[in-house]
């Protein structure tokens, strides 16, 4: 038993010793799919966007490594039938889990996929003059789930600054909200992320 504690405090320093604070931020393009009581789609729902932003620690590895931190998204969408348009305002507070596998020993160029828990924050949909709270519709509370899948490329490396574009693409579903309607969302997040080692 004590070789196990020795050897999960070892692998803790180690991974301690090994940590970068990193800080992402781009753009959100949103596309929602919704359906009603009785499944029927909402064809005038139009993608909308927003910002990203992302901030936490990660694990240098050889060629992976893990991270995790703190979320905020715009997931916005735009709507109308001809005679009134809208939009909806949707913002996510969140926290992820990342996994990072590296193609070569460089580590120019990568892969990441995220798993993500957020709920909303903020959200309203404007219609001409008028302004309509989303908190108070089921579709939209509660807790959503992510996972997110990525590329990055790496444009600047020094042994204490790393600087990446990425491409992204994510997926939230409402596992809490109760509602009789269904509500998802499809992003795809172009985005720059800055790694201080």
């Amino acid at each position: 038993m004590k070789k196990y504690i020795l050897f999960g405090f070892m692998l803790t320093a180690t991974s301690l010793s090994a940590q970068n604070v990193f800080f992402e931020t781009g753009m959100n393009f949103t596309s929602y799919a919704y359906a009603d009581n009785d499944g029927n789609s909402n064809d005038n729902i139009e993608p909308g966007t927003g910002v990203y932003v992302r901030a936490g620690l990660g694990s240098i590895g050889y060629r992976s490594s893990f991270s995790y931190g703190i979320s905020l998204n715009q997931f916005n969408a735009t709507g109308g039938n001809g005679f009134d348009l809208y939009d909806w305002k949707v913002t996510h507070l969140g926290a992820f889990a990342q996994w990072n596998r590296y193609f070569n020993d460089d580590k120019t160029f990568g892969f990441s996929a995220a798993f993500e828990f957020s709920t909303m924050v903020s959200g309203k949909q404007v219609l001409g003059e008028s302004s309509f709270k989303l908190s108070e519709y089921d579709e939209f509370k509660g807790l959503w789930v992510s996972p997110r899948f990525g590329l990055n490329y790496q444009v600047i490396s020094s042994n204490s600054v790393l600087l990446a574009l990425g491409y992204n693409f994510q997926i939230g579903l409402n596992i809490t909200g109760g509602a009789t309607e269904s509500l998802s969302f499809n992003t795809h997040q172009l985005g720059i992320k800055l790694n201080i080692q």
